[in-house]
C-alpha cells in the first residue's frame, strides 16, 4: 500500500462529520456501543467496543479492523464557531448492528475519543498531524502482531461471553485493517470468514518501488531518476529489515518497527494458507492500495488451484469514489457491501 500518500487513511475514511455548539457523539455510547477491557500480560490493555443492540440474542459477530495511523474511533475538532467529529470507522458498517454483533477495537494507548483545538473555521489533515502526536504506547506496539493478536483475544472474548453464531464469525478489514485481518484468521481458527477491504496482496514496500517505476513510464520522471529511487529505496528497506525493533528511526512519518512488522509477511502467503471463504475488494482507480498487488492474489489461487476466494473489483479510488467519470453516480460502497451480505448469506 502507498502508504505516504494517506498517513491519515484511517481518518479519511468516510468522515462522518458533526457540526455545531450542541452536545457532539464522543462516548461509546453516543454510538450505542458498550465498552470493555481486556488486560494481557504482553499485549497491554485492549479496548475494545461491541454494538449494544442485541446482545442477548444470538447473531453473526463481525469484527471491524480500520486502517491506518495513531488516530481515535472518534476525534473531537473544537474550532472557533463550530465542533467536529470525525470518525475513522465506516458508519454504514456500525449499521448492520441489526443483524450481527458488530465490533471495534482501539489501537494501542489510542483512547476512544481524543480532542483537538484549531485557531480557524477548517481543519487539515496537517493539523491532526501537529496537534495529536503518536503516543508512547502505540510507537512501540503499533504494528501488525499487536492489532493481530489483540483482535484474536478479542474474538475469544466476545465468543465467551455473548450469544454468537458460530458458523459466522468475521473478520473485516479495510485499508491497512485488511491486512491485519487474515493475520487474525491464522491466529484464530474461530474465524469463519475473512472479508479485505483495498489492502494489498503482495509486501507493501513494493509499492514505492512499483510507483518509481510508473513514474519514469508515464514520463514524469526520467527511467535514470527512477533507477536512483529503486535504488535508495533498497537500501533504506535493508536498513529497516535489519532493524525490525526500532522504534525511534521512522520513515514517512512510521517507524522501523511498524514498517518491518507489516514487510514480515506478504499477505498472499496468509491469504493462501486459509481455507475458510475469503472475499478481497480492489480499486481499479486506488492510488492507495494499488489493484496491481491484490491482482495477484487470483493468480496466485488459481496455480494452486484454491477456491475459496471472492475477488470483487470496482471502478473507483480508495473511497468508493469513481475519480475516473465524477459524472458516475452509481454506489459501489453499497453495491458492495450487499455483494458482501450475499457472500456471507445474511439477510
Amino acid at each position: 500500500m502507498m502508504f505516504r500518500l494517506y498517513r491519515w487513511v484511517g481518518c479519511l475514511l468516510l468522515l462522518g462529520l458533526t457540526t455545531g455548539l450542541y452536545a457532539q457523539p464522543v462516548t461509546p455510547a453516543d454510538y450505542h456501543l458498550n465498552a470493555y477491557t481486556l488486560h494481557d500480560a504482553a499485549l497491554g490493555d485492549i479496548r475494545y467496543y461491541i454494538s449494544a443492540e442485541g446482545l442477548t440474542s444470538k447473531r453473526p459477530l463481525l469484527l471491524l479492523l480500520d486502517g491506518s495511523g495513531h488516530l481515535p474511533l472518534a476525534l473531537l475538532v473544537k474550532e472557533p464557531r463550530r465542533m467536529e467529529v470525525m470518525n475513522t470507522f465506516d458508519s454504514d458498517l456500525l449499521k448492520l448492528a441489526n443483524r450481527f454483533h458488530v465490533v471495534m477495537i482501539s489501537k494501542p494507548g489510542v483512547p476512544f475519543c481524543d480532542t483537538i483545538q484549531v485557531q480557524r473555521d477548517t481543519v487539515t489533515m496537517e493539523d491532526v498531524d501537529r496537534l495529536l502526536p503518536m503516543p508512547y504506547i502505540y510507537r512501540h506496539k503499533g504494528g501488525l502482531e499487536w492489532r493481530a493478536q489483540a483482535a484474536a483475544r478479542v474474538i475469544d472474548a466476545v465468543c465467551a461471553k455473548f450469544p454468537v453464531d458460530p458458523a459466522r464469525v468475521v473478520v473485516y478489514g479495510y485499508s491497512e485493517g485488511a491486512q491485519v485481518a487474515p493475520k487474525v484468521a491464522m491466529l484464530n481458527k474461530k474465524v469463519t470468514h475473512c472479508a479485505s477491504i483495498f489492502g494489498s496482496g503482495l509486501n507493501q514496500l513494493y509499492d514505492f518501488i512499483v510507483d518509481a517505476r510508473q513514474q519514469a513510464a508515464k514520463g514524469h520522471i526520467s527511467y535514470a531518476a527512477a533507477q536512483r529511487r529503486v535504488d535508495s529505496l533498497l537500501q533504506l528497506f535493508e536498513d529497516i529489515y535489519q532493524h525490525p525493533q526500532d522504534t525511534r528511526q521512522e520513515w514517512e512519518s512510521n517507524t522501523y518497527q511498524r514498517w518491518a512488522s507489516y514487510g514480515a509477511e506478504p499477505p498472499v502467503q496468509q491469504f493462501t494458507q486459509l481455507n475458510i471463504p475469503l472475499f478481497v475488494v480492489a480499486g481499479i482507480h486506488d492510488t492507495n492500495s494499488p489493484i496491481y498487488s491484490l491482482d495477484y492474489l487470483p493468480l496466485e489461487f488459481l496455480r494452486l488451484g484454491k477456491k475459496n476466494l471472492t475477488y470483487k473489483v470496482y471502478p473507483v479510488d480508495h473511497f468508493f469514489r469513481n475519480t475516473a467519470n465524477p459524472q458516475d453516480t452509481n454506489d459501489y460502497k453499497s453495491q458492495m457491501l450487499n455483494a458482501l451480505l450475499q457472500w456471507l448469506k445474511v439477510r
